[in-house]
């Protein structure tokens, strides 16, 4: 097979160049989050059936899919090829050994792997995406942004895709807590492609993280006809941002609107979109809002998938409606299936199971029962591990604030007016954790200080 180089400069396998092209197009709508990816990615298979990256990125696909039968699906497609490559050069072979890690559990192998490959192509973009996402599911900030950095040289504006570059870039210097630069780098990349819905998603994620609401609804809103319909389900995770700053502003109407016609707009299978939906309606629930049968719709989706274990990220997340719906013989299930994972399973799933996210979903079962002293004995130990899960700051903030209300709620006063202290240091624009904080406050004995909490509150809510 002939040995091509793609628009960026990486050699592939490919039986022509019509193939190659049709390759490169599978890519850009792979970092654009297409609706049309699985098209153009037919269109590649049929120019070249044989061609192994595209084979890879198909594996690939399947894993980011968070499904069990599309997990099965990538274990076949990295045997697949690896056999195509076997004779092929060192870039794809490490490819496939990264898709065989990933299918197989083995997150941090597949993510050294990607690293490797990027020392010597560091234009490799499929290579810089999925280390990307590798590390953001890991919980490891430091290595999510200086994976991107380090690369960072061999890139300039002439190169096709730059603003995915930046749009990346963005995003792993937010979750590192460099927010000006993160905000910079986001800017940038969306000026060179509105429909870049990544770096839209960094710059809001800057947003939420300093308390601007406001501005983060505008800016949400502010390209939405460009890239509303060309992106697929990530859409629906900007939405759970816009609804995440109505929230913080206490417009509680807005979020359920949002919720309905965008978050959960139609039952889905897809890890993400469960996972804004069901840690939206925890946090309507610490408000004390009724959120009517929603949870209901979401135990159904999950039942399911109890026995995936293939995301600890989204296992946390299963349970929430269990819990909520108080469907204690699933609950249980799923708890003795999360332990026999751990007893039965030797990689990166099953070390963060055990370190984490037992204890997590213990917790989360616990609140919905209302037992909050439970809730906090088995939050409290985990607390500074939960980046173990992966997911953003913001996402996993839910956990966060489950163990703050549970504090108030269990009536550990001293606990939980130290939570509540800690939260608005974090969130100083945030009407209801002011309100909390004022409660937690009072509750303690400090009434001229929760007098101030509750004005501080009324004044942001009133902006």
């Amino acid at each position: 097979m002939p040995q091509l180089q793609d628009c960026r400069g990486v050699p592939h396998t490919a039986a022509n160049q019509d193939a190659l092209d049709a390759y490169d197009r599978v890519i850009k709508a792979y970092m654009g989050f297409r609706v049309d990816i699985g098209d153009r990615l037919k269109e590649a298979l049929t120019a070249d059936a044989d061609m192994p990256m595209a084979h890879v990125l198909r594996g690939y696909l399947f894993q980011l899919m968070g499904l069990k039968p599309l997990n099965e699906r990538a274990k076949k497609t990295a045997e697949h090829a690896r056999a195509l490559t076997a004779e092929g050069n060192e870039h794809e072979q490490l490819h496939a050994a990264v898709l065989t890690s990933w299918a197989n559990g083995d997150t941090k192998g597949a993510a050294v792997i990607l690293e490797q490959i990027l020392l010597d192509h560091p234009l490799d973009l499929l290579a810089i995406r999925t280390a990307h996402y590798l590390h953001f599911y890991s919980g490891d900030t430091t290595a999510h942004r200086d994976s991107i950095s380090r690369i960072m040289p061999a890139w300039d504006e002439e190169v096709p895709g730059y603003s995915y570059l930046m749009g990346m870039r963005a995003f792993s210097l937010e979750e590192a807590g460099h927010y000006d630069e993160a905000e910079t780098a986001g800017r940038v990349a969306v000026d060179l492609d509105h429909t870049d819905t990544w770096a839209i998603h960094a710059v809001t994620h800057v947003m939420e993280m300093l308390g601007r609401q406001q501005e983060g609804i505008e800016w949400v809103n502010r390209h939405v006809d460009e890239w509303d319909g060309v992106v697929h389900q990530f859409a629906n995770h900007l939405w759970w941002h816009l609804a995440l700053f109505h929230l913080a502003l206490r417009q509680h109407d807005e979020v359920l609107d949002v919720y309905d016609k965008r978050i959960w707009a139609a039952p889905s299978e897809d890890g993400l979109d469960i996972s804004n939906a069901t840690s939206m309606l925890m946090r309507l629930s610490f408000r004390g809002l009724d959120v009517g049968d929603r949870w209901q719709d979401l135990a159904e989706q999950v039942s399911g998938r109890l026995h995936e274990h293939l995301l600890p990220f989204n296992d946390a997340h299963f349970m929430m409606p269990l819990a909520m719906q108080h469907d204690e013989p699933r609950a249980a299930g799923y708890l003795a299936s999360m332990r026999q994972y751990v007893d039965t399973n030797d990689n990166s799933i099953s070390e963060v199971m055990g370190d984490v996210s037992v204890n997590l979903a213990e917790s989360i079962w616990a609140f919905g029962q209302a037992d909050y002293d439970r809730t906090v004995a088995f939050m409290l130990p985990i607390r500074y591990r939960l980046h173990g899960i992966g997911g953003s700051h913001a996402q996993r903030d839910v956990f966060h604030t489950m163990l703050a209300v549970a504090a108030v709620r269990a009536e550990r006063t001293a606990l939980a007016r130290a939570l509540w202290a800690e939260r608005i240091d974090r969130q100083k624009n945030c009407a209801w954790s002011w309100q909390c904080y004022a409660d937690a406050l009072g509750a303690a004995g400090h009434s001229k200080a929760a007098d101030e909490a509750r004005e501080r509150a009324t004044a942001i809510a009133s902006v």
